[in-house]
């Protein structure tokens, strides 16, 4: 999955720099909230230099992973449908 993807679909970056996290350069990464409280989160821009970019549900760890943009996009589509 590309970065435009995730820009595509309506995830919002987030910006850290350096002096931030205390690492050696500055890196962003992407969230999509569907609620308050029910989100997705991408991994850092540093990850996805080296394996492309991912999705995941915000504080669920690493047990469901999105890598492929079709799926991510229909995964949103029908959260966003059942919304009430």
């Amino acid at each position: 999955m590309k970065e435009e993807d995730l820009i595509d679909l309506g995830f919002e970056r987030t910006d850290v720099t350096k002096e931030e996290s205390g690492g050696p350069n500055d890196w962003h990464y992407y969230t999509y909230d569907f609620t308050r409280d029910f989100a997705l989160i991408s991994c850092d821009s540093d990850e996805a230099a080296k394996e492309g970019w991912s999705v995941e549900f915000f504080d669920e760890g690493s047990s469901i992973k999105f890598k492929e943009y079709p799926k991510l996009k229909s995964l949103i589509a029908l959260i966003e449908d059942a919304k009430v």
